[in-house]
């Protein structure tokens, strides 16, 4: 069982540690994705071509030819091959047949296909190599990418969001402001756009538009569709790019309603995130009071309580420990985070608690310190 609950805290941690390094405005992405250009670089082969010829032996193996038309990363194992055996079945119209653009690996001499993207066209062929051939300024990536997130071909569309999503919140700063806010209102206004990405769409919107901008997305604040809960986090954060008194005091009253969606209230403590990713010490004050209204929430104070660990700051330390024991923060995921924190804190008051916590659960600070072993780097102190 314990170590179960281990191995359950290394996973946590990682994830923690993963989504430091994306945009804290697109939190339900898969991070661990590869985007097109990442799987580009790992990838021995990398070929664009249309499928044809499925079939099934007599075996019982499917096979599916792949009619090589564009050769975007190329091993000497191809040689000039125009056909390459897909080991599989894969249904194909032949008046129509789909396009694919399939990475490849070798291994023991054999040609290993191990992902296959379905595309609508060989748009895809010049979208990734000029992909490839951008500079390492992270914001002139972004200005690339951002050409493409309304492109009809839903794969290319889907890997440039991507390229944002895995991004650092400071990045999604410095690149916001050269964006066209026409091109983010269409993006939000259009019912096809998935709605994980309108938080890091209506973010963008605000810290590239102006007033018509701020009007709109207070509308948007106030809609209360499904579609928009998992938005508010970027609608707020939009918001407060272009009017902070305003933005800001919406913020901290979504995040400190009780009675408000979950949803809602996790979105807008994506806002706090993305601006202390993107700058630290500018909002430090309007952060600290975000995340002071959500500690009183038991559903939410592990959140805040771990990234205030994670941050290091110590200010709503007697704040914190006066949760522990609780009724409404007994739930064992808030009592580790509060115990996390207080192991972490240099303050006498938290290592005061440690010490009331080891005499009554000896077993529950050892699992804790345990747990944040795992967190020190190799060969750190």
């Amino acid at each position: 069982m314990l170590r179960m609950k281990i191995v359950g805290l290394v996973l946590l941690v990682a994830g923690l540690a993963a989504n430091a390094w994306a945009c804290s405005l697109c939190a339900s992405m898969n991070y661990s994705r590869a985007t097109l250009r990442e799987d580009l670089a790992t990838a021995r082969l990398v070929i664009f071509g249309a499928l044809a010829n499925a079939r099934v032996g007599a075996d019982g193996k499917g096979a599916t030819d792949l009619q090589v038309e564009t050769v975007l990363k190329s091993d000497p194992i191809l040689a000039e091959r125009k056909v390459l055996t897909l080991p599989r079945f894969v249904p194909v119209d032949p008046k129509s047949p789909p396009k694919f653009l399939v990475f490849c690996d070798v291994i023991n001499g054999e040609i290993d296909a191990y992902r296959g993207s379905p595309v609508k066209s060989g748009a895809v062929v010049e979208y990734l190599q000029a992909a490839a051939a951008l500079p390492a300024d992270r914001v002139k990536q972004l200005l690339f990418y951002f050409r493409y997130l309304d492109h009809p071909d839903a794969e290319i569309a889907q890997d440039a969001f991507l390229e944002f999503a895995k991004t650092q919140d400071a990045d999604i700063a410095r690149v916001a402001s050269k964006l066209d806010p026409a091109r983010l209102k269409k993006l939000i206004i259009d019912p096809a756009t998935p709605p994980e990405r309108l938080g890091l769409f209506a973010y963008l919107l605000g810290a590239s538009g102006g007033p018509a901008e701020a009007l709109f997305l207070s509308e948007l604040l106030n809609d209360t569709s499904e579609r928009l809960r998992p938005a508010f986090g970027g609608i707020v954060a939009g918001l407060i790019q272009l009017d902070p008194k305003s933005g800001w005091a919406r913020t901290h009253a979504i995040l400190s309603d009780k009675n408000r969606p979950f949803s809602e209230r996790l979105a807008a403590l994506g806002a706090l995130r993305f601006f202390h990713g993107a700058n630290p010490t500018a909002a430090r004050d309007e952060i600290l009071r975000g995340l002071a209204g959500v500690l009183t929430q038991g559903d939410l104070a592990d959140l805040a309580v771990e990234d205030l660990r994670r941050w290091q700051w110590w200010d709503l330390t007697k704040d914190v420990l006066a949760l522990f024991g609780k009724p409404t923060h007994s739930a064992p995921i808030v009592k580790r985070a509060i115990l996390r924190y207080a192991l972490s804190c240099p303050l006498p008051e938290a290592r005061e608690l440690v010490a009331r916590v080891r005499g009554s659960d000896p077993e529950l600070v050892q699992d804790v310190e345990e747990s944040l072993r795992f967190e020190k780097p190799a060969g750190g102190k």
